[in-house]
């Protein structure tokens, strides 16, 4: 869970947020918000704006599975959580 995130990773994450929740998902990882904006003008579909901002994300910081996890418990989405360990493979 400390590893970093990788491509299969990131849809099991895009997976388990609610899409009306999203946005405020990549702010609890602190993606700035003119990042949020720009992804969304540069690309057209949902799936594919939540993949760069995570992608993004990726870049900017040394994302782990565990500020994923924190970021959904700081949300009360622990129901999501629970559903991303286990979509994981290896996973408890």
């Amino acid at each position: 869970r400390g590893a970093l995130l990788q491509g299969s990773q990131l849809y099991a994450v895009i997976d388990v947020v609610p899409v009306r929740r999203w946005k405020e998902f990549m702010r609890m990882l602190e993606l700035r918000e003119a990042e949020i904006e720009l992804v969304e003008l540069e690309v057209a579909h949902i799936r594919d704006q939540q993949y760069e901002m995570l992608k993004r994300w990726c870049q900017q910081t040394s994302a782990t599975l565990d500020h994923v996890f924190a970021a959904l418990e700081r949300m009360e989405l622990a129901g999501c959580a629970e559903a991303l360990r286990q979509s994981l493979p290896g996973g408890p």
